[in-house]
């Protein structure tokens, strides 16, 4: 998984033991995509890396439904990047100005 770490900074997989990962495993995968894509900061260098290990059709199926990408902001940007729609995501707020104001 040194590929892994050298891509990524440290603290993006702060918890975890990489050089216990597989990118055969499907699970792996999954878990990789969808930490960057939660944790990258919109960042087009990380968002970059990304897609230089895996498909954006790929990335586009482990963020589709993915309850740990969270904000209005990175899942629009994530959605102009990748051709998604908001609703793709289920932590995305339709009409954030009117949730906080209840």
């Amino acid at each position: 998984m040194n590929e892994l770490l050298n891509k990524f900074h440290k603290a993006i997989f702060w918890d975890v033991d990489l050089k216990k990962f597989s990118l055969e495993n499907s699970e792996d995968r999954s878990f990789i995509i969808q930490r960057v894509l939660k944790m990258s900061y919109l960042q087009d260098d990380l968002l970059e890396n990304l897609e230089n290990l895996f498909s954006v059709d790929e990335i586009k199926f482990y963020a589709n439904g993915s309850k740990e990408i969270l904000g209005n902001e990175r899942i629009e940007a994530l959605c102009k990047r990748y051709n998604m729609q908001h609703n793709d995501f289920p932590n995305y707020i339709e009409n954030i100005e009117d949730y906080f104001s209840k």
